[in-house]
């Protein structure tokens, strides 16, 4: 219970804060006392389920939003550790290193080419946005009418939503950075 208390008291105060609200605001859309809910950010309350709904259905969120544990400020990711796939018989090989989040609206992939790996990847989704950045190697990238050579400390962006291919033109390994956005 006393973890529960401790969740419940971090959310809420984040949500509040993201908001730019008082308690006196969330008081008025939730029918929770401002002194309960100054207990229950500071972790001195033990409120009710019913109090727990009452606060989420006034700030229309879920109520298991309010129970979760804070996510860490800072996570590292190993790209040793990282899942991945391969095409063009083990030549290119995709790494997921930050799984897409609906809050961020991004994801992170490292990709390795050996000398000539080619990939076509079909149109994404309207709104979509790669951003390309050379590690080592080179790469051409086509989408549409691009025809793009892109080189070590390159960063080429281009609309993902349309067919694309990249394809590595050199006679060594190509590591990119890849960064799909969602709009």
């Amino acid at each position: 219970m006393e973890q529960m208390s401790r969740n419940l008291a971090f959310q809420l105060k984040k949500i509040r804060q993201q908001r730019h609200l008082s308690l006196d605001d969330v008081s008025k859309a939730t029918g929770v006392s401002k002194a309960q809910l100054a207990q229950i950010e500071k972790g001195e309350a033990n409120p009710t389920v019913s109090t727990i709904w009452k606060i989420a259905a006034g700030m229309r969120i879920s109520f298991s939003s309010l129970l979760q544990p804070p996510t860490a400020h800072f996570m590292k990711y190993n790209s040793d550790d990282a899942p991945h796939v391969d095409e063009d018989e083990g030549r290119y090989r995709v790494y997921s290193i930050i799984p897409y989040n609906p809050e961020r609206g991004w994801e992170f992939y490292k990709i390795e080419m050996e000398p000539g790996a080619f990939s076509r990847s079909e149109a994404h989704t309207e709104g979509v946005e790669e951003t390309v950045i050379v590690i080592q190697g080179q790469a051409v990238i086509s989408a549409g009418d691009m025809h793009e050579l892109i080189k070590e400390g390159d960063t080429l962006v281009f609309s993902g939503h349309q067919p694309h291919e990249y394809k590595n033109t050199s006679e060594t390994l190509t590591i990119l950075h890849l960064i799909l956005q969602y709009k």
